[in-house]
């Protein structure tokens, strides 16, 4: 297989994987979004420690968010902010 033809089929082979990945869940990150109830993405941003995503529910983001924030003050991670990404569709 020429260089080129492995470059195409590499570009192809990485598009699908971020295609499929992109399916797993959808995220509404739209103004609307924020004032809607259900269940919100966040980055969770950490001092000290990795950072992650997490899901919460809420009937908006600053519900969903002040939720998320008390699971976890209470695991003891003060040092860590969930930012929001979106809602899960």
């Amino acid at each position: 297989m020429s260089k080129t033809m492995t470059t195409l089929l590499g570009l192809a082979v990485g598009a699908g994987m971020l295609a499929a990945a992109g399916t797993a869940y959808a995220l509404d990150s739209s103004v609307e979004a924020m004032e809607q109830g259900g269940t919100h993405q966040f980055y969770v941003w950490c001092t000290g420690a990795d950072d992650y995503e997490a899901s919460s529910d809420g009937s908006d983001w600053r519900d969903a968010q002040l939720s998320l924030w008390n699971q976890l003050e209470g695991e003891g991670r003060n040092n860590c902010w969930p930012v929001w990404q979106g809602l899960v569709d």
